[in-house]
């Protein structure tokens, strides 16, 4: 089988390797698609730890090339295990596996998708999940104002669930592109950061009081000077987007001691036992793909042949800002 391995710092390229075998308790799967989270994935390709120590490419995993990369694939059941009885042969299914052609999963992180969900909406569910939880992190008020700051996919991820749950939402980006989807996907403000008015314009909004909410997602220490300063007193800014370079502005100076912000990380899911577990909160995000209330198809830009993904890679490394929401075809 084929599967992408990033072998050194901007060097991605596919190997042959054995297709897995079925563990008892878990399926063989056969990617159909999968999805490209630009930011993770690029920051991988270019080499760039998570730590100043340069050991770990994520939060726990030492950083050892090489590495396979992504981690969102839409796939058919192939094979299942012995243990297993509520998945069957030629099932369709999402699973978190990065880009390769086969996958052995345990069945417990397989999720059966209705036949109502597109494979390029539904191999996103990864990327929504994110931007799901740290919406819920910031926990916003019913009617609430909530500002999103980065319009990549994660940030127009969390715009959707924004206006899927009835808030008031504002978006800020520099690239006009992903601005004008942010509007194709219902924001009510689409406005540049390094615009004049820009803060002004979102508090204008917000009838004077500011977001409630913001998350930010641009990924540089400039995105959270903007979070913070288009957020409300007594408000919340949610770190989403993974930082590894150091601010260049005093985050605790004024104006923002006054502001009295709650300023919060997100990473990965609460224990089981939690309200919105892993399994509570990829229900819900199902649920509102198959009901078409996730608006999230102006966001999907782009859609290329498996073999194509390299140079998908270099292109984003390059800056290409036209790439957003992209699919990977594995039947191409």
């Amino acid at each position: 089988m084929k599967k992408l391995l990033i072998t050194g710092t901007k060097q991605a390229e596919f190997v042959d390797s054995p297709t897995p075998a079925c563990p008892t308790d878990g399926v063989v799967v056969k990617a159909k698609v999968t999805a490209i989270s630009a930011g993770t994935e690029i920051r991988v390709f270019r080499g760039i730890a998570v730590d100043d120590a340069g050991k770990f490419i994520h939060e726990t995993k030492p950083y050892e090339l090489p590495c396979e990369n992504g981690y969102s694939m839409v796939a058919e059941v192939m094979e299942v295990g012995k243990n297993v009885d509520h998945l069957a042969v030629g099932e369709r299914v999402f699973v978190p596996e990065p880009h390769k052609e086969y996958a052995a999963v345990p069945s417990n992180l397989a999720v059966k998708l209705p036949e109502t969900i597109p494979d390029e909406e539904a191999v996103m569910i990864n990327i929504l999940e994110v931007a799901h939880q740290g919406l819920r992190q910031g926990q916003p008020p019913v009617g609430g104002n909530v500002a999103v700051v980065g319009q990549g996919v994660i940030g127009l991820s969390a715009l959707a669930y924004a206006n899927a749950f009835g808030m008031r939402t504002a978006s800020l980006d520099t690239d006009s592109t992903r601005l004008h989807i942010a509007e194709e996907m219902g924001t009510r403000l689409a406005a540049s950061p390094v615009e004049e008015d820009a803060v002004a314009r979102v508090y204008d909004l917000f009838d004077g009081a500011g977001a409630d909410v913001t998350c930010e997602a641009a990924s540089n220490w400039a995105g959270i000077r903007t979070a913070m300063e288009v957020t409300g007193i007594d408000g919340t800014v949610v770190v989403i987007a993974r930082h590894t370079q150091q601010p260049d502005f005093n985050p605790v100076g004024h104006p923002f001691l006054g502001k009295r912000l709650r300023i919060v990380t997100t990473y990965a899911y609460p224990d089981d036992h939690d309200r919105w577990s892993r399994n509570r909160s990829f229900a819900l995000t199902v649920d509102l793909l198959a009901r078409r209330r996730l608006n999230i198809a102006p966001m999907l830009t782009h859609e290329f042949a498996w073999h194509e993904l390299p140079d998908v890679y270099r292109r984003l490394d390059e800056g290409d800002k036209s790439i957003v929401g992209t699919t990977i075809r594995w039947d191409a």
